[in-house]
């Protein structure tokens, strides 16, 4: 963090300099992407009275919902309207959306400016302030905050604290330091609730949840070779438990506690021929999963990663296959 620190002044610099400002959370966004985004906005609106627009091109769902106010968040822009781009907890966003195309096409003058703590490439031309030893994007902008000496709103600090909380999985990861605890101990001084994100998190399951569970615990199979425990899901399993596609992002992390296993492999149709994976793994199993992500152009982190890939999955003669 430290080399970032001696940066974060350019970066208070930049957006003080800014007046219309477009955040992205990134495709299918997690808590800590939309945290990142809606506590940044905090700062922008409140802290430099700027103008901005959300952006998050996919509908929030289960959890997501509950946590952020959907209404704020817009699907169509654009870009020769705002001076300044934040993308926030996944570089690849910015490629993704084509915003280099459309920078490029249009000869937009234009700052991007990049927060992340994934091991990704930075991007291209833009402000990159990655750091891959953060728990979370939160934290890296909680550190920001602290270095602009920011006085942090108590709803801010939700979002920061919900942010690292998710991403360390309520703080059983090992990507929870004891600088994260302190981060999150300075949260709740101001006003942030753990108890509130863990209730949501791991207290309110519902049971079509629950149902969903069930059906990828039934199909689970453990591959005493490799250590890999795999399961999956249709969208037709979805639909007939009336569930979310985040309903099914916590199965990876049930099946990765199965005895004998060494890292877990969930596979679920998230949209039309589009199958969603997600990789959990220990460290003490000594297995980086990020590694399996990035053969299939996917990435994450060594204990938690995932990609995507095209196809659907069909049964046939009893057993299940990617087509």
């Amino acid at each position: 963090m430290s080399n970032l620190a001696s940066k974060f002044i350019e970066l208070e610099k930049k957006l003080a300099q800014s007046k219309n400002v477009i955040l992205f959370a990134h495709l299918n966004p997690d808590v800590d992407s939309l945290s990142s985004v809606f506590a940044m906005n905090d700062y922008l609106k409140n802290g430099l009275k700027k103008k901005t627009t959300l952006i998050s091109k996919d509908n929030l769902d289960g959890l997501a919902l509950k946590i952020f106010p959907e209404n704020q968040l817009k699907k169509d822009y654009d870009l020769a309207k705002y001076d300044t781009i934040l993308i926030l907890d996944r570089e690849d966003t910015f490629y993704k959306l084509k915003l280099d195309k459309e920078i490029e096409k249009n000869n937009l003058k234009i700052e991007v400016i990049n927060i992340d703590h994934h091991p990704r490439n930075p991007i291209v031309g833009a402000l990159n302030f990655v750091d891959t030893e953060a728990s979370a994007t939160c934290e890296i902008i909680y550190e920001f905050f602290k270095k602009i000496n920011y006085q942090i709103s108590p709803i801010a600090s939700q979002y920061l604290l919900n942010g690292i909380f998710t991403d360390t999985g309520g703080f059983r990861h090992n990507n929870t330091t004891a600088k994260t605890l302190e981060i999150v101990s300075d949260l709740m001084k101001k006003g942030a609730s753990v108890r509130k994100i863990n209730q949501l998190v791991f207290e309110n399951k519902s049971l079509n949840t629950l149902k969903l569970w069930s059906i990828a615990l039934g199909r689970a199979e453990l591959y005493k070779k490799t250590g890999m425990v795999v399961s999956f899901l249709t969208k037709e399993d979805l639909k007939k438990c009336n569930a979310s596609k985040s309903d099914a992002s916590g199965i990876a992390e049930v099946l990765n506690t199965i005895s004998g296993s060494k890292f877990s492999l969930v596979l679920y149709e998230s949209k039309p021929n589009l199958i969603k994976a997600s990789l959990r793994s220990d460290e003490h199993k000594g297995v980086d999963v990020s590694e399996i992500a990035k053969k299939f152009k996917g990435g994450g982190h060594k204990l938690a990663s995932g990609f995507e890939i095209n196809g659907t999955l069909k049964e046939s003669n009893g057993k299940w296959e990617i087509k």
